[in-house]
């Protein structure tokens, strides 16, 4: 792994409702940072090695990906 992605999620002291939608709260805000820590997408990239022409080619790929996003409509 890049770095460590060691976070935690806590509700607010003042928070209403029940004990079950309290956890819902909970594990939705754990989703959203487990998924922008990216943990998962490095575990999928090191399934199998990846080649230097591989590496080009995303690279490639990524930058066309960005051109297209920042174009002017």
């Amino acid at each position: 792994m890049k770095n460590k992605c060691n976070f935690s999620v806590r509700l607010k002291k003042n928070t209403k409702g029940s004990i079950e939608e309290q956890n819902s709260k909970l594990i939705k805000i754990f989703n959203k940072k487990f998924k922008k820590s990216g943990i998962l997408k490095e575990l999928r990239d090191k399934r199998f090695p990846v080649t230097r022409g591989m590496k080009k080619r995303a690279k490639k790929k990524a930058g066309k990906r960005r051109a297209e996003k920042n174009k002017p409509i």
